[in-house]
């Protein structure tokens, strides 16, 4: 059988009907109402995707998070990020190590989406993936960038350096800060774990090491804040 992405809840599936996707199937809970969820069969229409009504029981079975009476599908595509093109105009990949709150990790997504990154990519295991809280935390951002899952992140690395990228890990141990390598391109940017950072083997593959320097008393930053400010540097 064909494996289905599904997009679950309100705001995220209005989102993903935004785009220039073509989903395949919207799934409505007969009690859902309200001017999102009108917003949300007007956008269905629109783009000629067949809508299903049907109960809570079967939402819940289709998806066991908060769906909010919502879920549209699509199919999983598994092509995976272009790093020649993404290389050819000089770009920036995102790398998650061990990223496994949902929240940051979305709203790393986030961050990447909007600041103009090429994509994201985690480890499948270890790692958050893109769940319910992802989605949402993105705030639709999952549905307009390309999120890479991988089997093996030194794999990825070798793949990527093959396609003519830098690798620069962040860390607050680095010797250069991000501003001396922001035009250090094309660019995988690896965010390490809060407390841990990357792991050994990660780091080792790497380029270069990059800090954020920090002026105040606190030492380090959240992963998904270093991370906005990082590509805030390499994009902006």
């Amino acid at each position: 059988m064909e494996a289905k992405k599904m997009i679950p809840g309100r705001n995220p599936v209005f989102e993903y009907l935004q785009t220039d996707a073509k989903p395949e199937a919207l799934y409505l809970s007969d009690s859902a109402q309200g001017k999102i969820v009108d917003s949300i069969i007007q956008a269905a229409k629109k783009k000629s995707v067949k809508i299903i009504k049907c109960d809570n029981k079967t939402l819940d079975e289709m998806f066991a998070g908060n769906h909010q009476g919502v879920i549209l599908t699509a199919k999983q595509t598994s092509a995976g990020i272009d790093l020649k093109a993404v290389a050819a105009k000089n770009g920036v990949i995102v790398l998650l190590d061990q990223i496994t709150d949902p929240h940051n990790t979305g709203a790393i997504i986030r961050s990447a989406e909007a600041l103009g990154a090429d994509g994201v990519v985690m480890q499948k295991v270890n790692s958050s993936g893109i769940n319910e809280t992802v989605i949402k935390t993105s705030a639709g951002a999952t549905a307009y960038i390309d999120v890479e899952i991988v089997s093996n992140i030194a794999q990825f690395i070798d793949r990527a350096k093959d396609a003519g990228f830098w690798v620069i890990g962040t860390s607050g141990e680095a010797q250069k800060n991000v501003r001396e390598l922001k035009d250090t391109k094309p660019a995988v940017i690896v965010i390490g774990a809060e407390g841990s950072g990357m792991r050994r083997l990660t780091q080792e593959k790497c380029d270069f090491l990059a800090k954020i320097p920090l002026k105040g008393n606190v030492s380090s930053l959240n992963a998904s804040v270093a991370a906005g400010i990082t590509l805030y540097e390499f994009l902006c």
